[in-house]
């Protein structure tokens, strides 16, 4: 099993007025990645909705497009100039959300159209597996999804993940998915995590148990103890499953959020994270699950780092503790359908005024110690190589 160098994008969201000037953004990353050699390119949540930009007409949204571009040219007159632009905008009412909103009403089939023109044709000219950021695209069925797709080194479309568990953000433009699905790619069989997806250890254990080698977080969060949460739980989820995982945050200004200057969970002004490439404790420095980061949870960037596959492998075979061939699933098995069976969350079984004992059958439990003295969960039995580059 050869090794494989994967690059992750820390990005901004940005308005562009036309195609161009998106797949140049999007460029600048995807030459960075081919110098070190990346066989697998990684992008955040939400970036795919900057190809809406150039599709999204009117006078209100215009004005967003110029403050934003003369924000990011840096003298103290065009900061001024876009400031003053902004604050146009937000008097007229200016919104991308709903601008974009109304895209998706009138024209999805053009967005798509955009999309994934721009990622395939970018994924052929670099010759690389790219995990395109997600945007909100209409399925077979019309139906609008939050999705990522993965583009192929020849440019075609290997996979989707249409995010499953739907935040406060995503209120009023999406639809739920139905299914994690393993992707298979040259780069190996893909897990995809969408933002607080990645939270959940059952959502890592059936993409794995479905043949995922990476699992991946795309992330777009607003909330900095979020974003730190998020951090942790995809760590978690390397070590967990014994693979490899990865994350790709949006950083700076949020054109999405749902009223200029609200502060909360759905309309947090500033995209904030660290994107990383994690391993098992045991194959990264001074055990800490980490092989490379972002130096920041604001600046852009793009980070590399070379998984070594043949010593992971290696792991799960001679590891101090080999989880995947020593896990007890005839236990697991018994245990959780109780658990889960009547979609009980952990706050309602808490809450629950009647306790009672998890059962376990006579031949599981011979020779260990009692559950619920151990663990102190209760349930009634019939309860179903690295680098890092920063971008000015």
């Amino acid at each position: 099993m050869t090794n494989l160098v994967v690059a992750c994008a820390q990005q901004q969201m940005r308005l562009f007025d036309s195609a161009e000037a998106y797949r140049k953004e999007l460029s600048r990353f995807l030459h960075m990645a081919r110098a070190k050699g990346a066989g697998l390119v990684v992008f955040p949540a939400l970036t795919g909705v900057m190809a809406a930009g150039p599709l999204v007409e009117g006078f209100r949204v215009n004005l967003l497009r110029q403050a934003d571009a003369q924000r990011r040219q840096g003298s103290f007159w065009a900061r001024t100039r876009g400031a003053l632009a902004s604050g146009t905008a937000d008097l007229l009412g200016a919104s991308f959300r709903k601008a974009f909103m109304q895209l998706l009403q009138t024209d999805p089939a053009g967005l798509l159209a955009a999309y994934e023109t721009t990622f395939g044709e970018l994924a052929r000219a670099y010759e690389v597996t790219i995990i395109a950021g997600s945007v909100y695209l209409p399925d077979a069925a019309g139906t609008i999804r939050h999705r990522a797709t993965v583009f192929g080194p020849d440019g075609t479309v290997l996979g989707q993940h249409c995010k499953m568990i739907l935040a406060p953000e995503d209120e009023g433009l999406a639809v739920a998915g139905d299914t994690w699905t393993a992707i298979p790619t040259p780069a190996g069989r893909i897990g995809i995590f969408l933002d607080e997806e990645a939270l959940y250890p059952e959502a890592g254990r059936v993409l794995t148990y479905g043949g995922a080698e990476l699992l991946v977080t795309l992330a777009a969060v607003g909330d900095e103890a979020l974003a730190a949460y998020v951090r942790a739980a995809t760590i978690a989820r390397a070590q967990e499953n014994q693979c490899f995982a990865l994350s790709s945050f949006l950083v700076g200004k949020n054109h999405l959020a749902t009223d200029a200057g609200t502060e909360s969970r759905a309309g947090s002004g500033e995209f904030i994270g660290k994107s990383g490439v994690y391993a098992p404790l045991e194959l990264t420095p001074r055990h800490t699950g980490v092989l490379v980061e972002m130096g920041t949870t604001s600046s852009e960037g793009l980070i590399t780092a070379e998984l070594d596959r043949t010593r992971l492998r290696e792991l799960w075979q001679t590891g101090a503790a080999p989880l995947r061939r020593t896990m007890p699933a005839e236990l697991f098995a018994s245990c959780l359908p109780a658990l889960y069976g009547n979609r009980r969350t952990l706050a309602d079984a808490w809450d629950s005024t009647e306790p009672a004992t998890l059962a376990v059958p006579d031949a599981i439990a011979a020779g260990q110690a009692d559950i619920t003295a151990e663990t102190g969960v209760e349930a009634s039995a019939d309860q179903a190589g690295s680098h890092s580059d920063r971008l000015e």
